[in-house]
């Protein structure tokens, strides 16, 4: 495969995982919204997403309006999906159709003045299903109709990768906003955070309904049969890497598994964080680690120089 075809599905593949996320995000946030419970101030949300406000308009639907299909705002779910699509048309003869269908549908969805005018005017809920839904589509065509091949590796390692690092931000906000709250006995937020990441079911079923911070922070990092886990994540990046090291790839992707190997040690053996400032540097050490993974792609399989 060449390499500019390559790098074309990994980002493809990093667009969608990061829409996903985004989604999942705004969703929960508009629940909690909704729940009134206690979130943090319309000003940070707006600086985090970078999202331009006009005439002191904080209302939620202009704020998430813009979030969704603000195509002139890089980190807008539009952008994800315009970004996605044009990754995809550059490599359209070495993926799925299914999945270009996928991507052209969500393309037109993001252009789709009503759901536009639901999410500002009438009732976001709607329109959250109706693009959650055609992520799980992109999810599904993926799982079911991909050949599992070299093209499916750099998927499969284009959506890990931003997995970590969505986490990784997610994780470092959640604690940094509310890992030393005096108000220990209520754990509204963590419930929220869990459900942005799928995980509150999970956690339940294994905690015996017990809310605890560390423990969450212990599915968050460590669980293995946690899909948005830091060590699931990681498990699943040294396969692919494997598996395209397993072809004829060269001596240099080694160099790829060994790095991955070393991030995946830094975790497992490194002492559990318990304070604050302990966390926030194992998780930049867990980052700085993944960029460096992702540097070596660049370099390795995409012949970018780094």
């Amino acid at each position: 495969m060449l390499s500019r075809v390559a790098e074309n599905i990994f980002w493809m593949s990093r667009y969608m995982e990061r829409t996903n996320f985004q989604l999942k995000v705004f969703h929960t946030r508009y629940i909690a919204y909704q729940d009134g419970a206690s979130v943090e101030s319309w000003e940070n949300f707006c600086e985090e997403n970078q999202i331009e406000i006009d005439n002191d308009d904080y209302s939620f639907g202009n704020l998430i309006s813009k979030a969704l299909f603000d195509i002139n705002n890089d980190l807008s779910i539009a952008s994800n999906i315009f970004r996605a699509r044009e990754n995809a048309r550059s490599a359209q003869d070495h993926i799925n159709k299914d999945v270009w269908q996928c991507l052209n549908d969500f393309h037109h969805q993001m252009k789709d003045h009503f759901l536009f005018s639901q999410s500002r005017y009438g009732d976001p809920i709607s329109v959250f299903d109706v693009l959650v839904k055609q992520s799980m589509v992109y999810y599904g065509v993926i799982d079911n109709y991909v050949a599992r091949d070299e093209g499916y590796c750099f998927l499969e390692l284009g959506k890990y990768i931003e997995r970590i690092l969505n986490s990784i931000n997610l994780i470092r906000k959640q604690w940094i906003l509310y890992g030393e709250d005096l108000l220990d006995n209520d754990y509204s937020n963590w419930r929220y955070f869990l459900s942005s990441v799928s995980g509150y079911d999970f956690y339940l079923r294994n905690n015996l309904g017990t809310m605890e911070k560390e423990r969450i922070f212990y599915q968050m990092i460590y669980e293995p049969l946690f899909p948005n886990s830091i060590t699931y994540s990681l498990n699943e990046l040294d396969k692919f890497a494997k598996q395209l090291n397993s072809g004829e790839q060269g001596e240099s992707d080694e160099t790829v598994g060994f790095f991955i190997g070393k991030c995946i040690a830094n975790v497992q053996f490194t002492r559990h964080p318990r304070t604050r400032e302990e966390k926030m540097l194992f998780l930049a050490r867990i980052e700085s680690d993944i960029y460096e993974i992702s540097n070596i792609f660049n370099h390795q399989f995409f012949g970018l120089v780094v």
